[in-house]
């Protein structure tokens, strides 16, 4: 056996880039935006409900909107594929893109509920 003093490796703190940040950033700005997208289809529904053609089409079926149900599927799809692309892919550009059509999808979706009793 050697007594002799082994040297000790050091480990430096991985330090995360600014793409690692950024990554961060995208990733939590979107799950924040898939988060709010209920409460705010909740309250443009309330709001959608609230108009003089709402109470009209409740109850009698007249003046309701001619958005079809396909539509409303559609772009839900689209912001959880672009919601699922956001969190799982690795290039930052595809990353952005993925977030930014997210929230136009949503925003889109909460203008046709708001629109639904037009």
């Amino acid at each position: 056996m050697s007594h002799a003093p082994r040297a000790r490796a050091t480990v430096s703190p991985a330090v995360p880039s600014a793409a690692d940040l950024e990554a961060r950033r995208l990733r939590k700005r979107s799950v924040i935006g898939a988060g709010l997208f209920v409460p705010a289809t909740v309250l443009a529904g309330i709001a959608a409900l609230t108009t003089e053609n709402a109470g009209r089409c409740v109850e009698y079926g007249e003046g309701c909107g001619s958005t079809p149900g396909s539509v409303y599927v559609v772009i839900l799809a689209l912001a959880a594929v672009a919601f699922v692309a956001a969190q799982s892919t690795e290039r930052g550009t595809v990353r952005r893109a993925a977030f930014w059509t997210q929230l136009g999808a949503e925003l889109v979706f909460l203008l046709l509920v708001m629109t639904v009793f037009a």
